[in-house]
């Protein structure tokens, strides 16, 4: 009795008995092809419903008003999850422009002025900048002017000296305005009310030194 030996063979296989051998030889024939098959297993869990239920996030006043909150079932906080995303704005485009030119003269050496000093006194603000102490900007409905302390003393007498002159009887090349300068109006203390009063400081502080050259 004739035997089909490939037949046999495929009968084995579909049972489960693998032959490694036998597969290749198969394959090789075109009488199997290699499939995946995955499976899954369902089983119903501890929290299984027939029905889904939406949990709860908040009490609302509906809630307190008819007692139902003693039977809500309330969604778990996530204490890990992301805030809601701040509305913040944007950078000005001026302000952006600014800073890259600020930073390119910092990169080249320069130092920026401290101008942290709000309350300057009436000097460096305004006599130190040729500004006559009539002028309408002087007044008190255009700056304000401190209480306390309402004057300083601390001012270099000797270039507090030459300002003087310069607005009395002029100076290098300049006529001057020719009134009567007075010290106590130099002295009275106000909040600053432009940065050209640093860059006066600055350019006095700076003809103090002996030697002066820009930071590298």
């Amino acid at each position: 009795q004739l035997q089909d030996e490939v037949q046999e063979q495929l009968k084995r296989l579909e049972k489960g008995k693998v032959v490694p051998d036998l597969i290749k030889e198969l394959k090789r024939r075109k009488l199997v092809t290699k499939e995946k098959v995955i499976w899954y297993s369902l089983k119903k869990g501890p929290e299984f419903v027939v029905k889904r239920k939406t949990l709860a996030t908040d009490v609302t006043r509906e809630h307190l008003k008819s007692g139902d909150w003693k039977d809500l079932e309330f969604k778990d906080y996530n204490y890990e999850a992301q805030g809601q995303p701040i509305a913040i704005g944007y950078s000005q485009p001026l302000l952006e422009v600014r800073e890259a030119i600020q930073n390119i003269f910092l990169e080249m050496g320069f130092s920026e002025m401290p101008t942290n000093m709000f309350v300057e006194s009436s000097f460096w603000n305004f006599d130190a900048l040729f500004q006559p102490q009539q002028h309408p900007a002087r007044d008190s409905h255009d700056t304000f002017f401190l209480k306390a302390p309402a004057t300083t003393t601390q001012l270099p007498d000797d270039y507090l000296e030459k300002v003087k002159q310069v607005h009395q009887s002029g100076g290098y090349g300049s006529k001057g305005y020719g009134y009567d300068w007075k010290r106590d109006e130099a002295e009275k203390n106000l909040l600053r009310t432009h940065t050209t009063a640093v860059s006066a400081r600055m350019l006095y502080k700076l003809a103090q030194e002996e030697h002066f050259a820009p930071n590298s």
